[in-house]
């Protein structure tokens, strides 16, 4: 069985029960299938570690009862998926004042507000536009078909696991890293690095995921090594 800070890469086709409708799938040929297809996304296995919550808790409580290459089918309540809906969110709005946002809004249309929440809009009418602001998919049980692909064992791969989720998948090679008898990570930083959008916040979040779930004792360090070469290009 799985357990608390194990590097999973699943598997899943993610569907509403009373419908079948297909909303999210790691597998290309399955959103193609179910028109969901998006050019944008990358299609494959995605990384879960256990306890950090970053899926729904009905996938995560089912993942820890699974063992590697295991498939199975799972069905998710509302409370252990996008919580029931709640009236309380449909909201009624001005028109003019989604258009002083940029936003001319038509039914079905996902809008993203100025205080950053999202909301479907559900009719527009007379002036007014009644929004709804519960996630789309609560109050609705799901169905996951779920496969766990592989799972990491040894801490480099899963440094570079770490690497891939906050550098990208083309710097897991490129970014040269060392670790010590002592377990500390050391990474010398390739130049095309130094100028990424956000590379602080994204170097800070590498480092607290290393230590919360791979080397808790450890240090990260990052060298970045400036001479004319860097700057002749």
């Amino acid at each position: 069985m799985l357990k608390d800070k194990d590097f999973v890469y699943i598997d899943y086709i993610g569907k509403v029960k009373d419908t079948g409708e297909v909303f999210d799938t790691t597998i290309e040929e399955e959103a193609k299938k179910a028109n969901i297809y998006n050019k944008e996304t990358k299609y494959a296995p995605k990384l879960v570690i256990l306890g950090e919550h970053n899926v729904i808790q009905g996938l995560e409580e089912a993942l820890y009862q699974m063992n590697p290459g295991e498939e199975k089918e799972i069905e998710i309540p509302p409370e252990k998926a996008y919580g029931p809906r709640d009236n309380t969110k449909v909201k009624t709005i001005s028109l003019g004042e989604l258009r002083r946002q940029g936003i001319n809004p038509y039914p079905n249309m996902v809008v993203r507000l100025s205080n950053g929440s999202l909301a479907v809009v559900k009719s527009v009418s007379g002036g007014r536009v009644i929004l709804d602001l519960n996630h789309p998919l609560a109050g609705k049980t799901l169905v996951y078909k779920v496969k766990v692909v592989k799972v990491l064992e040894n801490e480099s791969d899963k440094i570079k696991a770490l690497i891939e989720r906050w550098l990208g998948s083309s710097y897991v090679d490129k970014l040269n890293m060392e670790l010590d008898e002592k377990k500390n990570v050391k990474f010398t930083l390739p130049k095309e690095l130094y100028l990424v959008e956000d590379i602080q916040i994204r170097k800070y979040m590498l480092a607290k995921d290393i230590i919360n779930y791979v080397l808790p004792e450890s240090t990260v360090t990052y060298i970045e090594n400036y001479n004319k070469e860097v700057f002749s290009q």
